[in-house]
């Protein structure tokens, strides 16, 4: 039994070691993209400060409590949004699928593994990238007065990079009916932009579109957590969040093991 066990691990760390590798096999790529990174997160910040310099509260927001979300938000899309299951379609596309098929490996989890590895390489960057940038701007933050505040924020985080991930696997698995599957990423790409809350929070809008927001699963990712950490929600919504959060979850999981699975009939290893 804990032979198995080891050979199973030995197997999950070569897979994020092939990842790490993979990531940084073309540094002027993986540079741009971290610098991509810091220029969002500047802009975004640099855009909050400009407007709290005419005011000390704006949308329900004091100048520390915006700060935060800003700087929390990108944290957090440093773990959520960076997943290597964007690859996924030009495997299927390219007939690639086959050589993992071939191999003694689940697909999901091959992939979320790589997904794990990614991200954290991806916070290994960030928390360089971010402490150089606390510094040049010196914002003042604002912390949770309890753990408790700090655990429910890390289990909601874990169960957005869940959600992302199965997501990410869906759009991926377009690819076996579809040899374009650049537009409805774009679309994809597009929304999460707009509702998921990387720029300002969702509540600077209507709050009849926030109602309605909160039923969509995007707003999970970034924005919620964020909110959680600025102890901003009252105990009916973070619970209600939490179901609404789970039940997507579940949904892309269902929806994403309906693709794999007809998809496969469909895969005819073109390319190969």
């Amino acid at each position: 039994m804990s032979s198995s066990i080891a050979a199973s691990l030995n197997k999950l760390w070569y897979i994020a070691k092939i990842s790490w590798e993979n990531n940084v096999a073309y540094p002027l790529s993986f540079a741009l993209w971290r610098f991509r990174q810091i220029l969002s997160f500047i802009i975004a910040f640099s855009l909050w400060d400009a407007i709290y310099a005419q005011a000390s509260q704006a949308f329900g927001y004091s100048k520390s409590e915006m700060l935060t979300y800003i700087f929390i938000a990108n944290i957090i899309s440093y773990l959520v949004l960076a997943s290597q299951t964007a690859h996924v379609a030009n495997l299927i596309r390219m007939g690639d699928l086959s050589i993992i098929l071939v191999r003694p490996l689940k697909f999901f989890s091959f992939w979320f593994v790589r997904d794990i590895a990614d991200k954290l390489q991806n916070v290994l960057f960030a928390v360089i990238e971010l402490a150089v940038l606390f510094f040049l701007f010196r914002p003042l933050l604002v912390f949770p007065q309890t753990m408790s505040t700090v655990f429910f924020t890390l289990v909601v985080i874990f169960f957005a990079m869940l959600l992302y991930f199965f997501i990410n696997l869906c759009l991926g698995f377009i690819a076996f009916w579809s040899p374009d599957v650049w537009a409805p990423r774009f679309l994809f790409m597009m929304l999460l932009q707009l509702t998921a809350g990387s720029f300002f929070p969702l509540d600077v809008f209507p709050q009849r579109l926030v109602s309605f927001l909160s039923f969509t699963p995007l707003p999970y990712l970034l924005y919620f957590p964020a909110k959680i950490w600025l102890q901003q929600l009252p105990a009916d919504l973070l619970i209600r969040g939490l179901v609404v959060l789970i039940a997507w979850i579940a949904f892309f999981y269902l929806l994403a093991s309906m693709l794999w699975k007809k998809g496969l009939k469909q895969y005819g290893a073109e390319g190969r």
